[in-house]
């Protein structure tokens, strides 16, 4: 049993003034006129009224009266608002974090799973005391704190209130770190608004996870934090989703796109429906489809006569979450780069670039060196309207207002940037290649010979590529707006046996799409909600216009970038890249694609770092159990007695 005092000292003053008054009352001395009467016989209360109101008597026993104090001592207990507080109590500093990602969209029972969660944040904030102070983060790949400590509930239950439902996926490390760095000596939230005393020492605090644990284990230390795992969901959610969804343009028969997706039921009892295809929004296809108990099954569609546009793959199926049942891709307009080759000839590069996977993005022109310092050559180099140079074992006078690719050679130091060759030596020997940057992937360099070949420094903010037992022999580094790129080895039959191997081709395809910003025959690329989109496109445009699927175009300045990087992108749907003068230049698609929220099953469990936080049963969920309306329904019943008796006694 426990006690909140609700009331300050003047109001408890007042209130200890009230029960001597009562008392007082029945020791007045009424003040009657002289009434003259047949009988006293019908006064005879009357006659004890005087005797009991005389000053100076003894106080007789009286029930109305004992009936009045306890009435006042009830009142006066409920002002203490007694309680018993069972172990999972909220403590004196709590933390809610509430899951706003995707699966939290799920619907049960007439309501989503975030409508749920909040609803039970509430009543958890209403169970505080009033020494008690808490505060409210949303977190879904991110943490986004909505108040920071503070004992007031209207503002913890308006914040709790605020927060909205998003498309990303979950990630609980964030609000971890967030809340860690309040509650542990040392370390900081960096959190602007958070209005908290400043911690010196560990100051503990319990920390409340409300979601339906679909995320990875987050490896966070939580020190003084205690974590309390409330689930939200049903255990019997049923979720079917599309986890992939592709198109690629047909090699073998020109306007004809093949696409691809892949569905999964996520719950263990079959489910059947259908899933139909739009372009443009406009019908053009559709398959009925029956999944067993967690199954992937894949389907294929076929569209002929397409040159670009937007698909939308749907399903029309019962589940629980309907977020993940649509898909978007999309096939990019046509467009050939123009790009200038500057070589002395070299027969396996232009061939390569005459590859019919290379001359459908690319339109290749031939220069000598010297022709490339005749006076109209430098007038095109400096006109932005290249999209990429490529030179071959030379370097020109003064860098090109374009991307670069130098093969054998090095970009000239007066314009070209600080890259620093050193002589030749050989054989070369690959010990280091970085496939993950996309001018190398998919491109194998084992069993490669490498008779001769420089090795460079790279400028600052450049990329190492390849790595030779000599050094570095291919790096990418920034100049500008622009981007260059160079190989330290010359591409001679009698010094290397690259160009005969077929990762040599789909290195230059790379670098077509990479470096020109050509865009390959397969469909638009597509991110996940809130992750950032990298588009890669001809340095000719400065600004373009990105069309979201809804709401305004967003024009986006280029600043200098090699890349546009484009952030918004939470809402699901096809996202077009335009011009300046209104032309689709690209298009990539956003969509959940994730497993992780597509399975809607709330966790019994979650994991935090080596730990594991059980679910909170149902049963321990109350927090605090309040005595006080016990006591003011005891005082109500009191006064109906009371009233009652003393409306008897008068009728007497």
């Amino acid at each position: 049993m426990n006690i909140v005092n609700m009331l300050s000292w003047w109001q408890w003053s007042l209130l200890a003034v009230i029960p001597p008054l009562v008392v007082m009352l029945y020791f007045l001395k009424l003040r009657r006129l002289p009434v003259e009467v047949p009988s006293t016989y019908l006064w005879k209360k009357t006659i004890e009224d005087l005797h009991v109101n005389s000053i100076w008597q003894r106080l007789r026993q009286n029930l109305l009266l004992w009936l009045q104090l306890l009435i006042l001592l009830a009142i006066i207990l409920a002002c203490l608002r007694p309680g018993y507080r069972s172990e999972s109590a909220l403590g004196s500093r709590s933390i809610f974090l509430i899951d706003n990602s995707s699966s939290m969209q799920a619907n049960e029972l007439g309501e989503t799973r975030l409508q749920e969660a909040k609803k039970q944040t509430i009543e958890l904030i209403k169970k505080m005391e009033s020494s008690d102070v808490a505060m409210v983060i949303a977190f879904n790949d991110r943490a986004d704190v909505r108040q920071g400590y503070t004992g007031d509930k209207r503002k913890l239950q308006a914040a709790v209130e605020s927060i909205v439902a998003t498309n990303r996926t979950t990630d609980l490390t964030e609000a971890l770190r967030t809340a860690a760095g309040l509650a542990n000596p040392g370390r900081t939230s960096q959190i602007a608004d958070i209005n908290d005393v400043q911690v010196a020492e560990a100051v503990p605090a319990n920390i409340y996870v409300l979601s339906d644990g679909c995320f990875a284990a987050p490896q966070v230390d939580l020190g003084n934090l205690k974590p309390t795992y409330i689930p939200i969901g049903l255990s019997d959610a049923t979720n079917v989703a599309i986890i992939a969804f592709t198109c690629q343009r047909n090699e073998e028969k020109p306007g004809q796109v093949e696409a691809f997706a892949r569905i999964q039921n996520f719950s263990a009892q079959p489910i059947e429906g259908e899933a139909t295809l739009k372009l443009n929004g406009r019908l053009i296809d559709a398959a009925k489809f029956n999944l067993k108990g967690v199954e992937v099954k894949g389907l294929s569609f076929e569209i002929s006569d397409l040159e670009q546009g937007q698909l939308e793959l749907q399903l029309d199926v019962k589940d629980n979450l309907k977020l993940d049942n649509t898909a978007y891709a999309a096939v990019d307009p046509p467009r050939q780069l123009e790009v200038v080759l500057v070589t002395e000839g070299n027969t396996p590069l232009r061939s390569a670039l005459l590859t019919p996977q290379a001359a459908a993005v690319a339109s290749v022109r031939t220069f000598t060196p010297e022709e490339m310092e005749w006076e109209d050559s430098l007038k095109l180099a400096a006109s932005g309207q290249i999209d990429l140079f490529i030179y071959d074992g030379c370097s020109p006078s003064k860098m090109p207002e374009a991307n670069t690719l130098f093969i054998g050679s090095t970009p000239p130091k007066e314009t070209g940037g600080d890259w620093k060759p050193s002589e030749p030596t050989g054989p070369l020997f690959v010990i280091d290649v970085n496939r993950s940057h996309p001018l190398l992937q998919y491109v194998e360099f084992g069993g490669i010979l490498i008779v001769e070949g420089i090795s460079i420094d790279l400028p600052v903010g450049g990329v190492e590529l390849v790595r030779t037992d000599s050094g570095v022999l291919m790096g990418v580094a920034p100049r500008d707006a622009y981007q260059d790129a160079v190989l330290g080895m010359r591409l001679k039959e009698s010094n290397t046996n690259w160009p005969n191997r077929r990762g040599f081709p789909v290195f230059l395809l790379n670098a077509l799409e990479y470096l020109g910003g050509a865009v390959s025959s397969t469909g638009a690329k597509s991110v996940r909600p809130g992750q950032p989109a990298i588009t890669n496109m001809s340095s000719r445009f400065a600004k373009v216009k990105i069309h979201p699927p809804t709401g305004s175009p967003i024009t986006v300045d280029r600043d200098g970038q090699p890349q546009i990087i484009f952030t918004q992108t939470d809402e699901m749907g096809v996202y077009s890249v335009k011009s300046e003068d209104d032309r689709t230049l690209q298009m990539f698609t956003v969509n959940l694609f994730s497993e992780q929220e597509s399975d809607i099953l709330p966790k019994d469990q979650i994991g935090i770092g080596l730990a594991t936080v059980e679910a909170l049963p149902q049963q321990d969920r109350i927090v605090r159990v309040e005595y006080w309306r016990w006591l003011l329904g005891l005082a109500l019943i009191v006064l109906m007695v009371e009233w009652y008796l003393y409306n008897k006694r008068v009728a007497v």
